[in-house]
């Protein structure tokens, strides 16, 4: 008999209760986020790291788990800060924000960091982010033909774009990605329907409208040519020069796309009549490099993915530059730790 997980998970969420144990299955758990979600500086330490264990064994009843794999960045962002050009990655992240917080999310992972339970064991990033190793050991699960024993929680949509089965951090619901999948409006909770996308096509529709929480700017504008294509005025002309590029521009130039290659050579077209031929294909890989959730503990292995739709790049001597300053950072790293 086939098991019917969504309707398991379902039913779990309107009971209360987790789903029935998977043995072997792993939570890949996005302990980044739960450490922000945990963290209560107007408490204790103490009760803060008990509130974490709590949540920990909650999530993993949600999903059916026997175990946990909490994924943290506690150092560098896998290249990501050397090779952005256009601006500072993650430049906004911790501005105007509480200090207090700060350094209790900090403490929180460092706890998390040194768990040492037979269920749950911690994944520390050191070169590179949470979000990469938490596709990395999914993929990997999906490559031994273990579908069914790895699933992946986060409350950021971003990883929504990584193959192989989620559970939604908030309700237990869980679900099934795969290749392409879809991009639409949903409520999800805030003030009007949120942008959301599972598989690659999230990551093509990123590349375009950029993401505003990393600082990632995406496609800079559309020309009138392409804006006359994809969405045409009803009367009248539009002014000469170009319109700025964004979340509803990167809707309709994806709308009807259904595949990575049609995928790449409608977003590959905007690179270059923004940026021409020259230079188009430098900004569009820094992009992707920017917003690819790694499969392998190559920084470029975007790359490999790319190569499938008909991309084949060589970095440019500033790029290559930015990468030797990565791999500069972390044999430094590496000789402290001596």
């Amino acid at each position: 008999m086939k098991l019917d997980l969504k309707k398991i998970a379902d039913s779990a969420v309107e009971s209360g209760q987790g789903i029935p144990v998977r043995k072997g299955r792993v939570l890949q758990l996005d302990a980044d986020f739960l450490s922000f979600d945990c963290a209560h500086p107007d408490e204790t330490i103490a009760h803060d790291v008990k509130r974490v264990r709590s949540k920990i064994k909650y999530l993993m009843a949600q999903c059916g788990a026997e175990f946990c794999n909490v994924h943290l960045t506690v150092g560098m962002k896998g290249g990501r800060e050397q090779m952005a050009s256009v601006k500072p990655y993650q430049e906004k992240r911790g501005a105007d924000r509480d200090p207090a917080m700060t350094e209790r999310k900090t403490a929180l992972r460092n706890e998390m960091a040194n768990f040492k339970f037979r269920t749950c064991k911690p994944v520390v990033n050191q070169f590179q982010e949470a979000d990469d190793s938490l596709c990395q050991y999914q993929v990997k699960a999906i490559a031994k033909g273990e579908l069914l024993n790895s699933v992946l929680m986060s409350g950021d949509k971003d990883l929504w774009m990584v193959p192989g089965w989620h559970c939604d951090y908030k309700t237990g619901r869980m679900w099934l990605v795969s290749g392409y999948g879809s991009t639409e409006y949903r409520e999800v909770g805030n003030v009007k329907p949120k942008l959301v996308g599972e598989g690659t096509s999230w990551f093509w529709h990123q590349v375009l409208m950029g993401d505003t929480a990393d600082t990632i700017p995406g496609l800079p504008k559309l020309s009138n040519r392409l804006m006359d294509r994809y969405l045409p005025l009803k009367a009248g002309k539009r002014k000469s020069g170009s319109i700025a590029c964004g979340e509803a521009k990167a809707v309709a130039i994806l709308d009807g796309v259904h595949d990575d290659r049609q995928a790449f050579q409608r977003v590959g077209e905007a690179y270059q009549e923004t940026y021409g031929a020259g230079l188009w294909k430098a900004m569009f890989f820094e992009q992707a490099f920017l917003l690819w959730m790694r499969r392998t503990l190559d920084p470029l292995d975007v790359l490999d993915f790319l190569a499938t739709v008909g991309f084949r790049y060589t970095l440019t001597e500033d790029q290559e530059q930015r990468m030797q300053r990565f791999k500069d950072f972390i044999n430094l790293q590496l000789e402290m730790g001596d």
